[in-house]
């Protein structure tokens, strides 16, 4: 029983501080995910006296990627039953071109400005229409959301670390005399306190794989994977692989860096 609570002691924080890191991980992947989904259905709509093309915008600003020719036959088809051909002619004549920008990146609010206040420079420009106002109620939201998991996962991981250094504050204690007898023996600083550091390392490893294995089962959750659909994110968030890694070399980290703190704050006292 006091195995477990010895360890359970320490798992439990990490434990905590790895599920924020990866919640933090798998919004930003969905973030990213929704993000590249409304660029593909974004673009900026263009009215100019003469014709475009890209290298001319690039010149201007180098996010935007591709700009199409608008047809203004379809315009033009809805006037015919109430207009001759020589009206018609001279509506055609007198219709400007108009474009569809595409961009690289989903634009913040700043950026999507400075490309409007850019294109209007350009003489020839009539109109522009960015849509920006439905744009920035979408890019806020993301933004909240993403500013909304910075924070929690900051607070949890403050938490958690003050009672990681606690825990090994009370194993030190434990194996206190065992320390100072070999202490006496001339022993290193390493190897005095190698107990620590094992104990933070199996610690480590063990919560990294609770979190792992509860991804794993979470990714293959027929709720998860309807949540996600509802949500318009088809791609799979779930990178057990390489979240394994980074979540077992963090939790490591994070363990031993807590033994050093702990090691080193002693001595000074």
């Amino acid at each position: 029983m006091n195995f477990l609570k010895r360890h359970l002691t320490l798992i439990i924080p990490l434990l905590a501080l790895l599920f924020s890191l990866q919640s933090y991980l798998l919004i930003e992947r969905a973030i990213f995910v929704k993000e590249d989904k409304l660029l593909q259905s974004y673009s900026i709509l263009i009215a100019s006296n003469k014709e475009i093309v890209l290298d001319q915008m690039q010149e201007i600003n180098p996010e935007i990627k591709s700009i199409k020719s608008i047809d203004t036959n379809s315009l033009l088809k809805r006037l015919q039953d109430f207009n001759d051909e020589q009206n018609l002619t001279l509506i055609q004549k007198e219709l400007p071109y108009f474009y569809s920008i595409k961009l690289e990146s989903f634009p913040n609010q700043k950026q999507l400005e400075a490309l409007e206040n850019d294109i209007k420079k350009l003489p020839y420009i009539i109109k522009i229409e960015t849509f920006a106002k439905t744009h920035n109620q979408v890019y806020n939201l993301l933004y909240f959301i993403k500013k909304i998991i910075i924070v929690f996962a900051a607070l949890l991981a403050i938490f958690s670390l003050l009672l990681m250094m606690r825990q090994v504050q009370i194993w030190r204690f434990e194996h206190q005399k065992r320390m100072q007898i070999m202490d006496l023996l001339g022993a290193k600083a390493w190897m005095k306190h190698k107990i620590l550091f094992k104990l933070a390392f199996y610690d480590s490893f063990i919560a990294s794989c609770v979190i792992t294995l509860g991804s794993f089962y979470s990714s293959t959750h027929p709720s998860t994977q309807k949540f996600f659909e509802l949500l318009g994110i088809q791609n799979n968030i779930f990178h057990i692989k390489d979240d394994f890694i980074l979540l077992t070399s963090f939790a490591i980290s994070i363990s031993l860096l807590s033994v050093l703190f702990v090691v080193f704050s002693q001595k000074r006292v």
